[in-house]
This record gives structure tokens, C-alpha cells and sequence, in this order.
């Protein structure tokens, strides 16, 4: 009697979970289709940092791996991922670091071909107040930390995503004015033009 009640019990949880599993499948599909189809977006952002700094500016996509984020005045960084590396630069000098795009957490949104059903890269997913969140990263190189990307949900829309770094330091992005699909100069990710650039206002 006792092994068919547990039985039983088993069967119920499955069904339970099974709707759920299908949802989270069909929703993820949904997000790789929308990122795919999202060959260029461009619009204004405003950015807290983990110690509760804000700042805004204007951000370009260009997939796969392009992005540029142009800070206002009187921050002096520019930021530009040029398919291969992220490059903080310095608008007052020209001095700029470089980090592997591969090793941060946005390599995930920037990928050439996004499917998040199958790269086993999504840790959670939540929906509430009519949007999506999605909490993912890269399951090849999991200490770099991971990225939650918020969208709504009907339609659906990316509108912000939350960077996690190795150290558990949480960098909040929220998107507005956004044009998708839009022509994009790819010299506006080029890390060696911005550098010239600032260098020669420098000089």
C-alpha cells in the first residue's frame, strides 16, 4: 500500500512540474527567436553600478558581438566590444584596458547564434508584472558570472539586464528610446578608431 501512495505521489509531482518544464521551453525559445532576429539595436541607458553610481548615455548593438556604450558628460568612459574584445577607453587621453568579450557575461546576448534551450547556460527564470527574467551563464566558463536579462512580455521587448561578476558586484542596465533593425557604421565599434580619436582631442 505504502509503495503505491508513493508511486502515486511521483506521477502527481511530474505532472505538476511538466506544465512548467513546457513553459520555460516555449518562453526560452521565444527570447533565442527575439535575440536572433535582432541584428542591430541602438537607443539611451541609464547604468547603476554596484556601489550605487548612476550614470547615462547612448548604446549601440550590433550582433554578434558589437556593442558600444557612449557615457554623457561628465563620466569619460566609453565602452566598445568589437566581436573579439571589450575595450574600456578614456575620451580625456585615449588610454583604454582590454578584457576577452568571452570571459563577461554579455557574451551571452552578443552570440552569433542564440539558442537557450539547449547551451545549458539558464540557471532560473521568472515572470511577474507582465515581464520575463531570465538568469543565465556561460556553463564553459562559469566564473565569470552571469547575466539576468528583464523583458516584457507581450510583446516582448529586452528593457534591461543585470550583470553579475565573479565577485558578486551587480551592474543594473535599463534600455529606453530603442530602435531596432536600424544601419549601424561598424566603425563605431572599432576599439583602434575610438582610441585614435580620443587621442588626437587629447593631443
Amino acid at each position: 500500500m505504502n509503495r503505491r501512495i508513493f508511486l502515486l505521489s511521483a506521477a502527481m509531482a511530474a505532472l505538476a512540474v511538466a506544465p512548467a518544464w513546457a513553459q520555460d521551453a516555449r518562453d526560452l525559445a521565444r527570447i533565442s527567436n527575439y535575440l536572433n532576429a535582432t541584428e542591430t539595436l541602438q537607443g539611451a541607458f541609464v547604468q547603476v553600478d554596484a556601489d550605487s553610481v548612476v550614470t547615462e548615455g547612448k548604446f549601440f548593438i550590433r550582433r554578434p558581438g558589437r556593442i558600444r556604450f557612449e557615457y554623457a558628460p561628465p563620466n569619460p568612459a566609453l565602452v566598445i566590444a568589437d566581436g573579439f574584445w571589450v575595450g574600456v577607453l578614456d575620451k580625456r587621453d585615449g588610454g583604454v584596458d582590454r578584457y576577452p568579450l568571452s570571459e563577461t557575461p554579455l557574451n551571452l546576448l552578443l552570440k552569433e547564434n542564440v539558442d537557450l534551450r539547449r547551451e545549458n547556460a539558464v540557471t532560473r527564470i521568472d515572470r511577474s508584472n507582465g515581464q520575463l527574467a531570465v538568469t543565465a551563464r556561460d556553463p564553459a566558463n562559469p566564473g565569470v558570472g552571469e547575466i539576468t536579462m528583464i523583458f516584457a512580455n507581450n510583446p516582448l521587448e529586452l528593457r534591461q539586464w543585470v550583470v553579475t561578476d565573479s565577485q558578486g558586484r551587480r551592474t543594473t542596465v535599463a534600455l529606453s528610446e530603442m530602435r531596432t533593425n536600424v544601419p549601424i557604421p561598424a566603425e563605431r565599434f572599432s576599439i583602434e578608431a575610438a582610441e585614435e580619436a580620443a587621442r588626437r582631442r587629447g593631443g
